[in-house]
């Protein structure tokens, strides 16, 4: 089909361009040209005599340059726009307000799509939030879509969805070309051995006995110890076998995110110069499997340290496409230019570390913008949708029934948008004594992802 023509009003470009081009191009998989207008104060997408015009609620106030990026400028409150002519659910407004005219040749939509999606995804909130938790990221509960309680909900796809809607109806023909539900499943290598790093091993007695208080946690660490010192058993954290074999039955291909501190740095829990941790690398790359980047907590706010470490990692993995950052600590953009500048296809950090939903608001894959640089990166952020640990400590969810019944809400969400499901289990919470009685709900959720995933 010919370019869809997008006209904007002459300030904030690149900026606009960028979510313009993310959500017609990228996700709609519609081809499109931006144009700049000196006539024009709002969006107008052409098409023939016919037009959509979409309201200017948020750059029109901030003309110059960044002058948009100040905590001012996070909305205060949440509304909602009542669309019953193309869909029968309420919409969340970030920027822009209730209102919706239709007639023969024009559709004009009070609800800043392009601002609302730009502030979700580039994640500019974050940048000016100053409220940071003990780790030093940024304050969850300080995000828009957590004090408004939105975050179960991935509302830039809600915009999309009406956007299409929109587009249809002044009869744009949409491409054949349809988007296919994916299903990422991602293992943080925080601590490799239990058994086999003596250290470790004393780690957990004294864990057992001076934290749990647990005479039967205590019994089955050192059994479990007997046992792989006879060589009845691999390592308790060793489940990579398990992983892949479980995810052969549906075609999974896992991927599995290493740390490549050396012993006696700060946050080094295994070496990955280490000959047992090269051999289990040889394993997951032999069987077809990723290898992935879990930089240190040494890497916060510290460029040079990211590429130490990712160098480390490609002298044993040379393929290593993307991967997470440990504790998700995040300083946006800052972290994500390391990823990009060290040549990394994707990151897949971008989700809660006390939650589970759409940070980004979003459950696809988008190229990734540098609010100060203003320029599109390279990297694709791949938003994490549910990491395991965070629904363990999460009183909502007091039941292990209850998480179980989330994960799989949470892909069918997924499912309906026939986006990306990017799941996150470390392979070590199948063996700890806090969390080993969840082991049973990640083969459920595999096999649940398995049974959706077939009718692609």
């Amino acid at each position: 089909m010919d370019e869809l023509l997008v006209l904007i009003p002459a300030n904030n470009v690149e900026e606009r361009t960028w979510i313009i081009k993310t959500i017609v191009a990228d996700f709609l998989l519609i081809p499109c040209k931006v144009e700049i207008s000196d006539t024009i104060s709002d969006y107008m997408i052409v098409w023939g005599d016919q037009k959509i015009v979409i309201a200017d609620f948020f750059f029109s106030l901030h003309k110059k340059s960044l002058s948009y990026l100040q905590k001012e400028s996070i909305p205060k409150q949440l509304n909602w726009f009542n669309d019953l002519l193309f869909t029968n659910d309420k919409l969340a407004i970030v920027y822009g307000k209730n209102e919706l005219i239709v007639s023969d040749k024009e559709i004009y939509c009070g609800l800043d799509i392009f601002a609302s999606a730009f502030f979700m995804l580039s994640r500019w909130e974050e940048a000016v939030i100053e409220k940071k938790d003990k780790f030093g990221r940024c304050d969850e509960n300080e995000m828009f879509v957590v004090k408004h309680n939105i975050y179960e909900r991935p509302i830039v796809n809600e915009y999309v969805e009406l956007l299409r809607l929109f587009l249809q109806h002044i009869g744009i023909p949409l491409p054949k070309e349809k988007r296919h539900f994916g299903v990422y499943l991602t293992h943080d290598i925080d601590d490799l051995f239990r058994c086999a790093s003596l250290k470790n091993f004393c780690k957990n007695i004294a864990g057992d006995i001076l934290h749990r208080k647990s005479i039967s946690a205590l019994a089955s660490t050192l059994k479990r110890y007997v046992k792989f010192k006879l060589g009845q058993i691999k390592d308790p954290f060793d489940t990579f076998d398990d992983l892949m074999d479980l995810s052969d039955r549906y075609g999974f291909k896992n991927a599995f995110y290493f740390k490549a501190s050396f012993l006696g740095e700060f946050d080094a829990t295994y070496d990955i110069r280490d000959v047992k941790v090269k051999k289990i690398i040889n394993n997951i790359i032999n069987r077809g499997y990723e290898v992935g980047f879990h930089p240190s907590k040494n890497t916060f706010h510290c460029s040079g340290q990211f590429k130490i470490e990712i160098e480390r990692l490609r002298k044993i993995c040379s393929n290593v496409r993307g991967g997470r950052q440990h504790f998700l600590l995040y300083d946006i953009p800052n972290a994500l230019r390391s990823w990009n500048d060290n040549g990394l296809e994707y990151d897949a950090g971008l989700g809660f570390a006390s939650m589970a939903g759409f940070r980004c608001g979003i459950c696809y894959a988008y190229p990734f913008f540098d609010i100060y640089e203003r320029k599109q990166l390279n990297l694709i952020i791949r938003p994490l949708i549910v990491m395991e640990g965070a629904l363990f400590e999460n009183a909502k969810y007091s039941t292990l029934e209850s998480v179980e019944l989330y994960m799989k809400l949470l892909a069918n969400v997924v499912y309906d948008y026939q986006g990306d499901y990017v799941f996150l289990w470390h392979n070590d919470n199948f063996h700890r004594p806090e969390t080993e009685k969840y082991g049973y709900i990640y083969k459920n959720i595999i096999d649940y992802l398995g049974s959706i995933y077939g009718k692609n």
